[in-house]
């Protein structure tokens, strides 16, 4: 089985269960991301431990979890306490170690990925569930959706368009194979992505309330967001000196390799919504 099969057949079986756990949302939701984090968090401290820093998993790790867990309660009071007292553990923490000269890089990297994968994937939670409904109306469905239909046709446009026509490279240094011809197939396929699904969800599932300029311009919004959010997992691959970030995803590698570029859209649909659409 070739790698693109692999791809269409995982693709295939996660995203309807994906869309389920999406309706249902909930404790349901709030599982999923709870997974999601936890194996994010592994990668993570695995791609640390690989440049040669002990990461401080368990801390790390407790840490992420107890963020969705406050993202769910909609308690942004919690967030900020889990923060501070993760960065106190951690260092309290590294004072127990033997090795001195890793001090520095093993606490900050530790402390990163709380906040990489802890602190930006618990606002898929909060955007999940978001507060302003009305009635029994459920935008926070529309979002999440809107939100993974932007960025997984970023990919594909990209994919696509830079494959084709793709030669002026972009980041040769980081990611050599992405173009400024792919971004720009990633711009149209985002843009068309939030516009669809707008039209599907005012038309059939839900009114959605969210004005025809604020679709396009989340489209553009989420799609740049996507793009630094792929580049800088890679950016962080390459220092580590791995391909993936994990194997968990046949044909796809990691969970982070996969939700890159979600860590950095999920955040920005949700301030660009919470300050500015609705």
């Amino acid at each position: 089985m070739t790698n693109l099969q692999q791809r269409l057949l995982t693709a295939g079986v996660v995203i309807p269960v994906l869309l389920v756990l999406f309706y249902l949302g909930g404790l349901w939701f709030l599982g999923l991301a709870e997974f999601v984090i936890l194996i994010g968090m592994l990668e993570f401290c695995r791609m640390v431990n690989a440049k040669g820093f002990p990461a401080h998993a368990i801390l790390g790790t407790i840490a992420a979890l107890c963020l969705g867990v406050a993202a769910y309660f909609a308690r942004l009071d919690l967030i900020v306490m889990i923060l501070t007292l993760a960065g106190l553990a951690i260092l309290a923490a590294q004072i127990s170690s033997k090795d001195l000269k890793t001090a520095i890089n093993s606490t900050s990297a530790t402390m990163m990925g709380v906040i990489y994968v802890g602190f930006f994937l618990c606002h898929i939670v909060l955007l999940r569930n978001w507060d302003g409904t009305k009635g029994k109306v459920d935008i926070g469905l529309f979002l999440i959706v809107l939100t993974i239909a932007i960025t997984f046709l970023n990919d594909a446009g990209a994919f696509f368009i830079g494959r084709k026509w793709g030669k002026h490279k972009m980041t040769p240094v980081i990611s050599p194979k992405k173009s400024w011809e792919g971004v720009g197939g990633a711009i149209v396929f985002g843009i068309a992505g939030s516009a669809l699904t707008k039209l599907v969800f005012d038309r059939w599932i839900l009114t959605t309330n969210l004005a025809w300029v604020h679709c396009i311009i989340l489209g553009a919004l989420l799609v740049c967001a996507a793009i630094v959010g792929d580049l800088v997992e890679s950016l962080f691959k390459r220092d580590a000196g791995i391909k993936d970030s994990g194997t968990i995803v046949p044909g796809h590698g990691g969970i982070l390799d996969r939700l890159d570029s979600i860590v950095f859209t999920v955040p920005a649909c949700y301030y660009y919504i919470k300050f500015i659409a609705y």
